[in-house]
Order: C-alpha cells, then sequence, then structure tokens
C-alpha cells in the first residue's frame, strides 16, 4: 500500500466565532466525494494511522463517512481554533469521542454519520453530543424497544401504532447524542434514560441505578434531510439553554481551496 504524505494545509481565511450561547453544527452528503480530485484532496488531510483505518473499511459508503467526517471536523475545528486545519492533534477518548489534544481548549467538537449524511457539531466550553439517523433504515424488532427504552418511552411508542419505528428512532438518537456528549459508551443501562418529548423541547430523567444523574443537559431535535433525524445534546450546567443551528456545508469550498 501506498500512503501519500499529509499536506500542509493553510489556516482558514474566516475563523469561526463560537460562543457558549450556541451550539452549531453542519452537515454533508458523501456525494461530494463522487468528484475525484476531491477525494485526492481529502486524502491528503489524513495522517498514516488515519489512512490506514480509511483502507481497512470494507464499504465504499463506511470509507467516505470516515473520510468526510475527518475533513469536516479539521476544517471547523481549526477555524474556530484560528489555525491550520491539520495543525491540531487529533485525540479519541476511552470510548472513541473525538477530542482536540491540546491544553486549556475551550472547542468541544463530535461527528455523527448515517446513510451517507455526515454531521459535525462544534461547542464552547460545553459538552455536546450528536447523532443522526436513517429513517429508511432496516426496522429493529421490538425486543429491542423493550431492552432500551424506559416504561414511559415504550408506551409512547406502542401509541404511534404503525410509526413505532419511527418513533423509537428518536428516542434511540437522543440517547446516542446524550451518550457521545459524555463520553460513554453504550454498556450503561439505556432503559434508565428516559427522554420526554414534551415541547418545547426533549427532557431527560433517570432511573434506577443511574438515579441522581445530572439532568441539566439540553436537546434538539431536527431533520436535515427527509431520510435523516439529527440529535444534539448539550451540557447546560448553567441552566441556560443555548441556540442550536444545523446547516449545510460544502467541503467542495475548502477542499477545492
Amino acid at each position: 500500500m501506498t500512503v501519500t504524505a499529509r499536506h500542509t494545509i493553510q489556516m482558514p481565511a474566516t475563523p469561526l466565532r463560537l460562543t457558549s450561547d450556541d451550539v452549531h453544527a453542519w452537515h454533508a452528503n458523501i456525494a461530494i466525494l463522487q468528484d475525484a480530485a476531491l477525494t485526492d484532496e481529502a486524502l491528503r488531510w489524513l495522517d498514516r494511522d488515519e489512512r490506514e483505518r480509511f483502507d481497512r473499511f470494507t464499504r465504499d459508503e463506511d470509507r467516505s463517512m470516515f473520510l468526510l467526517g475527518r475533513v469536516m471536523a479539521r476544517w471547523l475545528v481549526g477555524r474556530a481554533l484560528e489555525i491550520g486545519p491539520t495543525d491540531w492533534p487529533w485525540r479519541n477518548g476511552p470510548h472513541g469521542r473525538p477530542e482536540v489534544g491540546l491544553a486549556n481548549v475551550r472547542v468541544r467538537f463530535n461527528l455523527a454519520h448515517s446513510a451517507g449524511v455526515v454531521v459535525c457539531a462544534l461547542g464552547w466550553d460545553r459538552d455536546i453530543g450528536v447523532d443522526v439517523e436513517d429513517l429508511a433504515r432496516r426496522p429493529v424488532e421490538f425486543a429491542v424497544v423493550k431492552r432500551y427504552c424506559s416504561p414511559d418511552e415504550i408506551a409512547d411508542i406502542t401509541a404511534a401504532g404503525d410509526q413505532w419505528h419511527d418513533r423509537f428512532l428518536v428516542y434511540w438518537t437522543l440517547k446516542e447524542a446524550y451518550l457521545k456528549a459524555r463520553g460513554l459508551g453504550i454498556a450503561l443501562p439505556l432503559a434508565n434514560i428516559s427522554f420526554s418529548l414534551r415541547a418545547p423541547a426533549p427532557a431527560v430523567a433517570f432511573t434506577g441505578p443511574l438515579a441522581g444523574t445530572d439532568t441539566r443537559w439540553c436537546f434538539h431535535l431536527v431533520r436535515p434531510t427527509g431520510g435523516h433525524l439529527v440529535a444534539l445534546a448539550a451540557a447546560a450546567a448553567d441552566g441556560a439553554r443555548p441556540s442550536f443551528v444545523l446547516q449545510p456545508l460544502d467541503p467542495a469550498d475548502f477542499l477545492r481551496s
């Protein structure tokens, strides 16, 4: 295997100004990587270990989502730090949560991907998590609902009738976003993480062995496409709800430059 040397990418011309009042997220589709020139450029952003991981994927879609997520995060975090996209060290926490490997950094970021769509979320001075689900995915068995959902969630899912799977995905996406924001794996008893979907926004409660867990978290649900659902989670220790913004990103704009 030949690995192309990673090259230096110039610092983005326009800084990304973040504040603790906002959580920003961007979404893009791997269709952009059908352009071979853009894919070649994106690959130059990877270090040796990342390139080897890229090459180990057996499915083209998984390979492309990994690559797109990497360059999206590098570009956006670099803009927030006001340094070049490949000038900051990427590290993964114990359960794979991506982090900026620098001391005293106030930027937090998280990634998610499903069915060709990649989402990158950034926050300032607060832990954040994001998950995206394909609404057309193969339905799970109802036994999965009973295993991972609380009694109140199960009742709401059952009441959705023929739309029960879509309602389950709402709860599942919220749980995933919360776990990713905490940097935790799915070893936690998910049925003891219980969400309420009542307006104005989803809220979380904890039962059983998780009773007493901090509930000062804010959540946001949005559909960036007709077939995808995104959940964003943000710590809110100050009690204030941040503004959530999700917008499209065209990686061609920075890969071509």
